[in-house]
């Protein structure tokens, strides 16, 4: 996770979120809107693929669940071979109120979908390795793979998640040619951008699914 390349980022605004007046920070809040960061991951053992992920971190205003204050989005959705379905997604999770790093928790619920389609049968939620974050394990169906679609058609993936069972979703729409993010002298963010993280996540994942692991049991 690109924690440090985030909090540096936030911390390139005055004296960070503390020190400022409300007005300022919406300001900030709105400007900064968006994804922050995509990386592409590769995982191997003994010399063998076993995931392919992309991990990310985003910022939005939630009107939702919180009046219009900002949150930020950080996780990871990886592709891994599983022992019953022979191919299973991972999406992994954690929720930060404000600017900082202070609020963080695990979501009740979160999930992935396609730009233009429904979310995928509710995954199967565990506490993750990471304080303040969830990971969601869910089989490959017909959602999952109008998720992928997006990834590879239009450079897109949508994460929601909600705070409290039944409560309404907050969504991020991930711009996963966003590789980094930038202040410039303006107080402007620059988002860098390329397709390079999906092209790496696509061709990973092609190689994963020629594995013998990841055949349908």
């Amino acid at each position: 996770m690109r924690h440090i390349a985030l909090s540096a980022l936030l911390g390139l605004t005055s004296l960070g979120a503390a020190a400022q007046p409300a007005a300022d920070m919406a300001q900030l809040a709105q400007r900064l809107e968006g994804t922050i960061y995509v990386i592409p991951h590769r995982e191997s053992a003994d010399g063998s693929l076993t995931a392919c992920g992309l991990e990310f971190g985003a910022l939005k205003r939630d009107f939702s669940t919180m009046k219009g204050a900002p949150v930020k989005l950080v996780g990871s959705f990886y592709l891994r071979p599983h022992s019953v379905t022979g191919l299973a997604y991972m999406l992994k999770v954690g929720i930060f109120d404000g600017l900082g790093y202070t609020n963080g928790f695990a979501p009740a619920n979160a999930f992935i979908r396609g730009p233009n389609s429904r979310a995928p049968k509710k995954a199967i939620r565990q506490e993750a390795e990471n304080k303040g974050f969830a990971l969601f394990v869910g089989a490959l169906d017909d959602e999952v793979i109008a998720a992928y679609a997006g990834i590879a058609e239009k450079k897109q993936l949508v994460v929601g998640f909600n705070r409290k069972p039944g409560q309404q979703d907050v969504i991020f729409n991930l711009d996963l040619t966003v590789i980094d993010t930038e202040m410039g002298s303006d107080g402007q963010p620059i988002r860098k951008r390329t397709n390079a993280a999906v092209d790496e996540f696509l061709a990973c994942s092609d190689d994963l699914m020629k594995t013998p692991s990841a055949k349908i049991k």
